[in-house]
């Protein structure tokens, strides 16, 4: 199963649309998070499931604060990341995948893309579709997840 990873589009659908496109075929996405309004614009436009969830910036939102999901197999928790102060330790995240006995969690919030293993677990961060911090090009991930395990990637977003 290839499933796209985007965040922190910020209101800025065009890049997250850009970076949609530059995957090629995939059978999910994930929206990790600033903001979930724009995962709710991108939703009716492709035809494979959405799945987001609402991050700091995102104030008035009703969307979950993290949501667990099965895809190829595996348990993904999918969080923004800031309730679990990601900008200082990735050990939180970590944690509650433990206790949720996930093998991949998905978050956003740093702009920083990370793709990194702690024991059994995938830590996943696509980076910003839309505002990444300077010397980091605006970015978004793939995780291709299977029978095996998974592995995820990170890629920039090119010029158009």
């Amino acid at each position: 199963m290839r499933v796209g990873v985007i965040s922190d589009t910020h209101g800025s659908i065009s890049t997250a649309v850009q970076a949609i496109h530059q995957m090629g075929p995939i059978d999910a996405l994930i929206h990790a998070g600033d903001l979930y309004s724009d995962a709710l614009r991108i939703n009716p436009v492709i035809k494979v499931p959405v799945y987001a969830v609402p991050g700091n910036c995102d104030a008035l939102c009703q969307g979950p604060e993290e949501l667990i999901i099965t895809l190829g197999g595996s348990k993904i928790l999918i969080t923004h990341g800031h309730f679990y102060r990601v900008k200082n330790t990735l050990q939180l995240l970590y944690y509650r995948a433990q206790e949720l006995e996930a093998q991949i969690v998905v978050f956003g919030h740093t702009h920083v893309p990370v793709n990194t293993w702690e024991n059994s677990v995938c830590l996943f961060n696509p980076g910003s579709t839309s505002r990444p911090p300077t010397s980091i090009k605006a970015g978004y991930g793939i995780l291709d997840i299977g029978a095996d395990g998974a592995k995820g990637e990170l890629f920039s977003l090119q010029d158009l």
